[in-house]
This record gives structure tokens, C-alpha cells and sequence, in this order.
């Protein structure tokens, strides 16, 4: 029996630039394998991306996909529902529901099922009430938990962009949390240039769309923002609130939280974790425990070849090898590390090479890493070498880590698994990782675990690894093994599959009955 499934990312994982991050690139590795199985007919659908200037009306298009052109591929285009999620943070309650996009969902799900199995990556660009119509139609409905929008707004539980959040106040952390302002009206204009340059059969990243979007950036930033700042901005009159009128905000954000987990425990079969912490959060949070299973991803990086020089051999005296591999983030611990580095003894440092590996994606990144170039240029100075990548191809990974002692993945939020830490150790080289997040179990010998909470921990363990060098021998008693991507499918087959008949028998009970 062939089964027809259907895979929903907000992200168009063929497109180029691609936006999705590890998500989209996961979604692609999935779509290569399920496509080419007989026992699966795919499609995938994405919403929130694409805007039009003629009409704000949605509807469903079928779009070409360049990386899987047998794999029927769709786009709810004019979505009322903005993705990615920091664009529709200001309104918790259509991240629950939003009658206008389901009733195009549904009609999408009539038109083009019925899917046996339909498998929500995110939400973005949707609203969680879609997994109540996803279940009525009756398929089985899996969620992978990649992020924790289900239970953030921010997505990542991560406080005013600068600590993990532990506790939302019942919402009323939510209402101040986004710190940057995210100008909705600015990102929908581009992106209808972007339509409109499809029209005139020119992509996103031609000269001519790459022009008029900056002319328009210059406008809006000059002139239209400053009218809307004037004119919109709340203390430009007299203002008087009761405490009766504070709430009502926080309670929406409340009120999101709890309604999204909800929905998850009564229309999902199956919530995907990538990684144990994330389950455990999730369940934190209230998710129903049989509903949560853990499934490691696989990674191509399980299919480089090792480094010839790995595992480096370090002795005492030489200069010891650290890299730091990813975005220039705070979430992502980069200017933790650095600050750590600067404290280290002037001896330490002498005999330390660093090498980062990054690049800017963004306008609030490269604010950052402005203001850090000085403390990054003082610090390079007092090191024996520094080297830095401005970004790498992935297939270049195992020669940029040829000889590398330690790679050093210092998540500052529950980051729910870095996939960083998968390439690390298909190349051999031993990972020094906070104890936020996934990465530590597969690192899981104690002495490269750090608490970024506690005072001096990460110079104390990684002064520890250099005068005791037979830790990075032992770092491989410990280490979990990187899973490859045909396992991972292989394990997800068997979800996909599980009580799919039984399933199918009680939609068709159900249905006579009605």
C-alpha cells in the first residue's frame, strides 16, 4: 500500500537564499529519501512567505519545486499568518487560531488528500488549530518539536535577547520580550517586490529586485518609518492605564501557551523531540509524556571522511587548537566565549589558537559583532594564532577541522541540538559544550560539560582538558556516535507506520457512523 504524506515547513527548503536554517536543510535530506520510496507519495506545502501586490485575498498555489520536481509543492500565498514566528510575535492568539487561513488549509487538505500522514516540522505560518483539522481529516499526525514555539512566541526561550527564560510570569514576560523592533510593513513590501520580480522573470537575488529593494529600504527607513513613529507612538498624548487594563495582554500570551498544548495533546499521534532535554521541556510544559519520543536526527556529517591528522594528538608546552564553528550569536554562546577567552591568563592565551568559523546573517548579529571587533581584535593579539572563516561550504568542514583539539559549542540558551556538535564529532574532534541544550548528550563525559551559570566553570574545564590531554582520549569512551541520515529515515519509517491501519479503520468507522 502506497501512503500519501505530507510534509509542512514555513520555510521553501528549495529556495535560494534559504531562511529555515538546520530546519529547512533537515526537510530537504527528508524530501531526497521519502521521495524515492514507494511505499510514500509526498508533497509539501509552506505558508507565510509569499505576498502579492495585486489582491491580500489567500489562496493555494502550486509552485515548482527546482529540487524535487515529482514531488507536488505548495504555497499559501497572502497567509494572514507572517512567518517566521518574531514576525507575528505582537499576536499570541492567531498563532492559536485564525479562521481565514484554516478554511484555505482545510480546502487545501479536501482538494489534494487525503494524506494518510501529514508531518508538521514548525507551525510558522499557520496556527496550531491547523493540527485539529489535520487530525479530523483523518491522518495521523506527527509534530517535530525542532523549537519551542509551541511554548514561546520567541521561539527559543530565550529572555530579551540576552538569558534563557525559566519562568513567562504567566505571560506578562512575553509582553516585553522582543527587544528589536521588527517593522512587519517593511518585510511584506519586500516581499511582494520579490513577486512582483517573479512576474517580470527576474529571482529575488537579481540586480534589478536587489535595487528596487534597497530604494524602498531607504524610503521606508527615511521617511515612512519616521511618519509611523510620530504617529503611532503611545506617548505622543496623554496616557492613563489601571491596573485593571495591564493584564489583558499578558493573558493573551497565557492564554497562547496553554491553548497550543492543548491542541498538541489532543490532535497529535506522535511529538518528535530532536533530543531528551527538549522532551523533557516540552514536558515541563505540559505536553502529554506518550505523546513525546525522542528521535536523534541523522547527519550527512556521519559520511565525511575523518580528518587525516584526527584525533589530534596534544601534548603540554605545544599550542592547543580551539574552534568555535556557527552564528556570531549571544544565544549561540559567541560572545560568552569570547569574554571567557579575554579572562584567561596571559600565559594561556600565548599558547591558545582560536579559530572561529561564522558569518553574519543579519542586521542585529552584525550590530553585535561591531561592538565586540574591539574586545575580538584585543583578544587576537594576545594569542598565539587566530584565524577567522567568513563562513564555510559544508562540505569544506573536514579540512577546516584537520588537526583541531577541541571544538567548543557554549549554547547559552536549551538550544534543542546543535548540529554543529554532529559535525564535530564525525570529524573526531572532542566537543567542550554548556549544559544547556541537546549537545550534551552526545558529549556526556562530565569533564567537557560546563555550567555557563557558574562562575570561572568554563576556564576551570577547559584548563583542565589542556594539563590533563589523556581527557581527549577518554572524550571517545563517552561520546555518542552521530546517526546517519538512513537510520534516522529508517526510525521515522517506523513512526510513520505505527497503528497507521488502525488509524485508517477508525476514520472509516467514524465515517459510516456519521
Amino acid at each position: 500500500m502506497s501512503y500519501k504524506i505530507l510534509y509542512y515547513n514555513w520555510d521553501p527548503y528549495f529556495g535560494k537564499p534559504s531562511l529555515g536554517g538546520g530546519v529547512s536543510i533537515y526537510c530537504r535530506s527528508l524530501i531526497d529519501y521519502f521521495s524515492q520510496q514507494s511505499d510514500y507519495e509526498v508533497n509539501f506545502l509552506y505558508s507565510g512567505v509569499d505576498y502579492t501586490f495585486f489582491g491580500k485575498q489567500p489562496y493555494v498555489k502550486q509552485v515548482s519545486n527546482s529540487r524535487h520536481p515529482s514531488v507536488p509543492t505548495f504555497s499559501i500565498v497572502n497567509s494572514p499568518v507572517f512567518s517566521p514566528s518574531h514576525f507575528y510575535f505582537d499576536n499570541p492568539i492567531g498563532n492559536v487560531e485564525n479562521p481565514d487561513l484554516e478554511k484555505y488549509f482545510q480546502q487545501f487538505l479536501v482538494e489534494h488528500g487525503p494524506f494518510q500522514i501529514i508531518h508538521f516540522h514548525n507551525l510558522e505560518g499557520l496556527t496550531a488549530t491547523c493540527l485539529k483539522i489535520a487530525k479530523e481529516s483523518g491522518a495521523r499526525v506527527v509534530f517535530s518539536l525542532h523549537n519551542y514555539w509551541s511554548v514561546c512566541p520567541q521561539v527559543n526561550l530565550w529572555k530579551l535577547e540576552s538569558s534563557p527564560c525559566s519562568n513567562y510570569l504567566e505571560g506578562r514576560a512575553c509582553v516585553s520580550c522582543l527587544d528589536t523592533k521588527i517593522h512587519v510593513d517593511l518585510e511584506l513590501t519586500l516581499r511582494k517586490l520579490n513577486h512582483l520580480g517573479s512576474l517580470l522573470g527576474q529571482d529575488q537575488q537579481s540586480l534589478p529586485v536587489a535595487v528596487a529593494k534597497k530604494i524602498y529600504r531607504g524610503i521606508y527607513s527615511q521617511i515612512w518609518y519616521q511618519l509611523i513613529t510620530r504617529t503611532k507612538s503611545p506617548l505622543n498624548k496623554p496616557l492613563e492605564m489601571s491596573s485593571t487594563d495591564m493584564p489583558r495582554q499578558a493573558d493573551l500570551y497565557r492564554y497562547r501557551r496553554e491553548e497550543i498544548v492543548s491542541l498538541i495533546n489532543r490532535y497529535v499521534d506522535v511529538a518528535l523531540s530532536v533530543s531528551e532535554r527538549t522532551t523533557s521541556i516540552y514536558n515541563q510544559y505540559g505536553v502529554n509524556p506518550a505523546l513525546l519520543t525522542t528521535k536523534y536526527i541523522g547527519s550527512q556529517s556521519a559520511q565525511f571522511q575523518v580528518p587525516p591528522s584526527n584525533p589530534a594528538t596534544y601534548t603540554q608546552g605545544q599550542p592547543f587548537k580551539l574552534i568555535y564553528m556557527g552564528p556570531a550569536r549571544r544565544d549561540k554562546g559567541f560572545y560568552f566565549l569570547l569574554e571567557e577567552l579575554r579572562s584567561l591568563p596571559q600565559e594561556e592565551l600565548s599558547s591558545l589558537e582560536l579559530v572561529v568559523a561564522s558569518r553574519i546573517y543579519d542586521s542585529v548579529e552584525l550590530g553585535a559583532s561591531i561592538e565586540q571587533k574591539g574586545r575580538l581584535l584585543s583578544l587576537a593579539q594576545s594569542l598565539h594564532r587566530f584565524r577567522f572563516y567568513p563562513g564555510y561550504k559544508y562540505e569544506n568542514i573536514p579540512n577546516m577541522l584537520d588537526g583541531i583539539h577541541l571544538g567548543v559549542v557554549p549554547s547559552q540558551w536549551e538550544d534543542n541540538l546543535p548540529q554543529v556538535t554532529f559535525e564535530l564529532i564525525a570529524c573526531r574532534v572532542p566537543v567542550l559544550c554548556s549544559n544547556r541544550g541537546g549537545a550534551q548528550e552526545f558529549v556526556r563525559h562530565p569533564a567537557f560539560i560546563f555550567d555557563p551559570s557558574k562562575q570561572g566553570d568554563f576556564e576551570y574545564k577547559l584548563r583542565t582538558i589542556r594539563e590533563n590531554p589523556y581527557l581527549l582520549t577518554e572524550f571517545w569512551q563517552e561520546a555518542r556516535p552521530v546517526k546517519t541520515v538512513e537510520q534516522h529515515f529508517h526510525e521515522l519509517n517506523e513512526v510513520y507506520q505505527t497503528d497507521i491501519g488502525k488509524s485508517l479503520s477508525l476514520v472509516g468507522a467514524s465515517s459510516s457512523g456519521d
